[in-house]
Order: structure tokens, then sequence, then C-alpha cells
């Protein structure tokens, strides 16, 4: 009885939770603006608050939807699907490579077998294309084009995904739904819509508003791998085979078919397998989040001191390069998402292009105001006006007629020796001042060769920066107060940069 009253109390709760959260009246999927019933609201809301029951559960899979995503959005867009779609991922299997469902759908989109096949999927002993991030969501691609070619309507080829294409065309509201870009769910309409619904909304609200981990992963890639066994590619990737088995799930013994290229993939904060081999040659290894960023160990552990930043802020402006989003853009300016969206204009759901201007609010750091306040310091003491002197005609020098002079005699020899000092007196109109003049005596120096000064290089003089592990372009630029762009100009990046590990930087053209 207690475990009933205790389970009722959670679901109030959870219910008082959601209470506020204002349902939309339409929700836009691609081109279609979908119009929710009142009588589909209640669903909605118990899909929506059942989401947000688990805090713990919900950070962990935005973090996981932003370790995926940027490889899931380009396909979708190659293969003109609404990247909406990509929640549909996250509603399938919780973005779990090992998920299967009670009707033997397996992976990440949840493909059975023959479905599978069907859309170009690889699936037997040796590897399993449903587990593959990329291999599976160009199935999933494949799938959505051949059913959109014949609904003409996103929201039908959605439904299309749960109950297939034969069963749509069956049903009478789906039917209706073909070729339009306005449509209503109420009640009646499949729950598998609804729900979409709700955790498109649910999902994206989290995205936006939880701030992303500056410690957060992103998708390291390896395309060189055909037919390599694993072992042999541990040793090769400085990374443990146990870490390779698990980020990679699709291969399902301990080598890669030579058929074809497969990319293998793991999140680029793993513990390398043999930290000493790695100082001596570094793995070249491909970014799929971030194209400037490598992963490899560290050669040294060297602190450095963090930055101190004002409150002040400056908009500057990103220019997108290939592997970015607005994720991690955000995260490279130490921006909330919601920040970067509103500042831009843009929605969870935007595409960038590579080469776009993104708006950045970037903090200023202390030591930039410092230095801009004490040059303006040192141009004021400049143009100050000097102190005002005595007039030069009220100024009487009087020098003593006699001196005083002393005799040596040395060795037989006589000579006379200048006076040790003389005294100068100074009259003016206020006052009379009386100054004693030292006199030096002249002895023998030693002489000195005259050094030639070292002339300067006539060239350009170019200042240079070791690459180490974990920096970007962007990171770089940030230290020694330069552009990504004028990096990349004065190193020949082009249009796609990398950078490695170890590679010299020019920091000056």
């Amino acid at each position: 009885m207690k475990k009933y009253y205790l389970l009722v109390l959670i679901v109030l709760s959870v219910g008082k939770l959601w209470a506020n959260h204002a349902i939309p009246d339409t929700i836009a999927l691609g081109n279609v603006r979908v119009a929710i019933h009142p009588s589909a609201k209640p669903i909605f809301e118990k899909e929506f608050a059942m989401l947000g029951a688990n805090k713990k559960y919900v950070e962990s899979l935005v973090e996981k939807m932003r370790l995926y995503f940027p490889a899931i959005e380009p396909i979708l867009a190659k293969g003109n699907i609404p990247p909406e779609f990509k929640f549909l991922c996250v509603q399938e299997s919780a973005l779990n490579a090992n998920a299967i469902s009670t009707s033997n759908a397996v992976g990440y989109w949840q493909f059975k077998l023959e479905t599978a096949k069907d859309v170009g999927l690889q699936v037997d002993q040796d590897i399993d294309e449903r587990r593959h991030i990329i291999e599976s969501t160009k199935g999933a691609v494949n799938y959505f084009t051949r059913n959109n070619a014949v609904l003409n309507n996103w929201v039908g080829t959605l439904l299309s995904y749960r109950v297939g294409l034969g069963t749509v065309k069956k049903l009478p509201y789906a039917t209706n739904w073909i070729g339009k870009t306005e449509i209503e769910v109420d009640s009646s309409t499949d729950w598998y819509v609804i729900r979409f619904l709700a955790y498109k909304e649910f999902w994206a609200e989290q995205m936006t508003n939880l701030p992303v981990q500056k410690d957060s992963p992103n998708l390291v890639t390896h395309i060189n791998t055909q037919g390599k066994n694993l072992y042999d590619l541990s040793d090769e990737l400085r990374l443990s085979y146990d870490d390779i088995k698990r980020y990679n799930a699709w291969i399902l013994k301990d080598w890669i078919p030579a058929d074809k290229h497969y990319t293998i993939y793991h999140p680029s904060n793993l513990k390398v397998f043999n930290p000493e081999e790695l100082k001596q040659e570094e793995p070249i290894l491909t970014a799929s989040v971030d194209s400037t960023k490598l992963y490899a160990a560290p050669k040294s552990v060297k602190t450095k001191n963090k930055q101190i930043l004002s409150d002040k802020f400056e908009i500057g402006s990103h220019t997108v390069v290939s592997g970015d989003n607005l994720s991690n853009i955000a995260a490279q300016y130490e921006m909330k998402l919601a920040d970067l969206l509103r500042l831009n204009d843009l929605s969870i759901t935007s595409v960038i292009a590579i080469g776009q201007k993104i708006k950045v609010n970037r903090r200023i750091p202390m030591l930039e105001i410092m230095a801009q306040k004490l040059e303006e310091k040192s141009a004021k003491t400049e143009t100050k006006k000097p102190t005002t002197t005595p007039k030069e005609q009220d100024v009487k020098v009087e020098v003593e007629e006699v001196r005083k002079i002393s005799s040596v005699e040395a060795d037989k020899s006589f000579y006379i020796a200048p006076a040790e000092s003389r005294e100068i007196i100074i009259k003016s109109d206020s006052k009379e001042e009386k100054i004693i003049e030292q006199t030096q005596v002249n002895t023998p120096k030693e002489t000195t060769p005259e050094v030639t000064p070292t002339p300067k290089p006539t060239g350009p003089v170019y200042y240079e920066h070791e690459v180490e592990a974990g920096e970007t372009l962007f990171k770089i630029a940030k230290v020694y107060q330069v552009s990504v762009d004028d990096l990349i100009r004065w190193n020949n990046l082009g249009k796609s940069p990398k950078i490695r590990v170890g590679q010299k930087i020019k920091l000056k053209p």
C-alpha cells in the first residue's frame, strides 16, 4: 500500500513540475505545419512530463546528442531530410548502439533484419551496420526518401517508419495528409506521431537551455581501417582494444572486412593505450566534430594560468568550418546555446553552412582592459605641458674668478693637480643658490674595442607556436589575441584547416 501511494506521489510531482509548460498550438516538421488539436494535448503533455522525470537521465542523454548529432546532421542534410528527424533516433534507441526491441529491431535507428538489408545496410556474421551511427543513418535516409516520394508528407513518412508504407496508405487521416503542408493531429492520431512531436519539443528545449560542459567529448573518427584486425588498430591508434570494441559495437569479430572502407569512432577523451609510445609517434586521426582538434596524449603536462575575464563583452564573428555545429561553437566561446541562437536569430534546428559568419559574444580579458587603460594614461602624460621655470633673463650666473690649485710632487716631477671643486653662485629675484661643482681628475683609462651592433635581419621575422594535444586554432588564436582567419592565412591551411600535434604555427605574417 505504501509503495502505491509513493508511486502516486511521484506521478503527481512530475505532473506538477511540467504543468506550467505551455503546449504549442502548432509544430513544424520540415515544410509541414502540424496543428495540435485540444484532444491531443493531454497525450502530448503526458509524454513531455515523462521525459523530464529524471534530471540525470536528461543531462546524460543531452551529452550523447551533442556527441552524435554532428555525425547525424550532415547525412540528413545531404539527403534533404528535415533536421528534426534526428530526434527520431533518440526516440527509437536513446542513441544506444546495442538497443534491441521486442520485435528484434536493432541499433541506433531500430532496423529489423529484412528492412536493414532493404535500405542497403550490411548485416552478417562479421559486422552489423545497424549499430554503426553513420551507416545506419544513411540507411534511415534511404527509407525516409523512398517513402516520402510516395506520401509527399513528412508526418506521413514519420508514421510509416513505425507501421510501414502499406499500412499508412490504408489509414484515412494519413492518406488525407498526402501532399499537404498544413495538417492537424488529434487523439485518434497514432501515438507514435504525438510522441515524436513531444520528443522534438522537449529535447530541443533541453539542448538549448542546458549549459555545454567544457570537457564534453568530441566524436573522433578514423577511416584507414580496411582489412585490419582490432589488435593492430589498437597499437596503431594507441587505444585499448576494449575501448575500440565498446564504441564500435558494429564490429562483431576482431577484424574489419576488406570489401570497403569503414569508419571507426570514439569520444576524444578516452585514455590512450600506451602514453610513452605516443611521445615518439603521433596517430593520425580526423575529428568529425572539430576538424582542427586531434586526439592524442599530451607530450608533457604544462599548467597554464587561466585568464581572468571581465564583465564586459564584445560582439565578434566565427566563420563556420567543416564539422562545426551550433553547440560546439557556443562551447568554444563559453556561451549558452540559447544566447548564441538569440544573437543570430536562429533556432535549434537551423542548419549552418561552411563559411557562414556566426555572431558570438566574447568576454574581454582583464589584461586587455588594463593594457588599454595604461595606453590611455601614457598618451595623456605625453600631451601634458611641462612645468614653468624661471625666465632666462631673471637668472644670473656668477663664476668665481679665482680657483684654488694644489701641487703634487712625485719622483722629482712637479705637476699641478686640478681643483677638486669650485663654487657657482646662481642669483634670481626670489633666492640665491650656491652649487658645488665637482671636477673629475683625468686619469688614464683602458681602451676598449668599439662594439659594432649586429645588423637586424632584413626579411620578415616569424613568431611560432608548437601545437600541443587538445589545442585548436581557436584556442591558439585566443591565447595570442589574433583571429582564426589570420592564422589560416598566415599558415596556408586552406578552406578545411587541420592542425596536428607538434606542428609549428606562425603567429605573425
